[in-house]
């Protein structure tokens, strides 16, 4: 993927966490894509294992698909070593460890930190006007008792955006792919950290004070990081104590 591709997708704002299993928002995104990320979540936080086997028929019909789009999406995990293909055996998930997870949330907190220090030198007062309004956002959305995941990952975004880095947003991307899409399902005990941090975030950018604005935003995918720990060495077993079992169970 070159750079001005992943660029145009972080700016255009092509993705969006789904909600829930049943209830899938991706706007503009491929099926292969919308598979690809749910299971790629599904993996990361642990609630399909190593061993585990998926079945793609079983997928097709639960996605309303053809088994292309499954097939496709699950190419894209073995191209990210989170899932094995074989003629045989056909698909089983390798998964991460829990290591992996914690250096992946180690980078992303530098990468972040670094974003949000340069935005907050590069920023123009239409990118502080959307970031601000993105920040709005996620307070209505948990107020109403919406899931904040989609208008937190614009937050993001547009913050990524301000800092004028494409070569910045090309490594943010790669690292993004081992960040789960449905992180506040998952751990709510987030949301309230995210919502103050984002308003001492806000005041730093506008203040133009990079130093403050980095250390806030690199704290703050800390947090999250030792929340995300907590939830994955809960929920996975060692590989080899873990019996096969399949997607559909």
């Amino acid at each position: 993927m070159s750079e001005e591709s992943v660029v145009a997708d972080l700016e255009l704002g092509s993705w969006a966490p789904p909600t829930s299993r049943r209830s899938r928002r991706y706007v503009g995104a491929t099926a292969r894509d919308r598979i690809a990320r749910e299971l790629r979540s599904q993996i990361l936080m642990g609630e399909l294992k190593p061993g585990d086997r998926i079945d793609l028929d079983l997928l097709a019909k639960e996605y309303g698909v053809s088994r292309t789009p499954i097939r496709e999406a699950c190419l894209a995990l073995a191209h990210d070593k989170l899932v094995k293909m074989a003629p045989r055996t056909g698909v089983s998930v390798i998964g991460v460890s829990v290591l992996d997870l914690k250096d992946n949330f180690a980078l992303m907190a530098m990468l972040a930190g670094r974003a949000a220090s340069w935005a907050a030198l590069r920023a123009s007062p239409e990118d502080l006007a959307e970031i601000t309004a993105c920040r709005d956002e996620v307070k209505a959305a948990v107020a109403a008792g919406r899931s904040p995941s989609a208008a937190n990952y614009d937050f993001h975004r547009r913050i990524n955006r301000a800092s004028r880095s494409p070569r910045l947003a090309v490594l943010i991307a790669q690292t993004a792919g081992l960040f789960p899409d449905n992180f506040f399902e998952s751990i709510p005990a987030q949301i309230p950290c995210s919502l103050s941090d984002h308003d001492a975030i806000v005041d730093a950018l506008e203040r133009q004070d990079a130093e403050s604005a980095g250390e806030l935003s690199e704290a703050h995918f800390q947090q999250a990081a030792q929340l995300l720990d907590k939830h994955i060495e809960r929920r996975w077993m060692p590989p080899i104590s873990h019996p096969q079992r399949s997607i559909a169970e």
